[in-house]
């Protein structure tokens, strides 16, 4: 039986991610388009509205403060105190 062993995969979807950035508006529209007709995928712009914007600015100044005061500082740790392992 041959044995199964489970890869990570951060820093793969790290270079996809960075790839797909590098890409030209015209290029992400239509990877999105390709993704589209896949079954189960989905492709959704971020909101670009201003008060979205703000608002999640907002958000990361709260977390920004809430790591400032966590003793550990870190953000992994934080967030697998405050979720568990699912967050790894």
């Amino acid at each position: 039986m041959a044995s199964l062993t489970r890869k990570k995969s951060s820093s793969t979807l790290r270079q996809l991610l960075a790839a797909v950035r590098e890409l030209s508006p015209a290029e992400q529209r239509r990877l999105g388009e390709e993704l589209a007709k896949m079954a189960g995928v989905s492709w959704v712009r971020p909101n670009q509205d201003a008060a979205a914007i703000r608002r999640g600015q907002r958000l990361a100044k709260v977390v920004r403060a809430e790591l400032a005061t966590s003793a550990v500082g870190s953000l992994d740790v934080t967030m697998r105190r405050l979720r568990g392992r699912s967050w790894s």
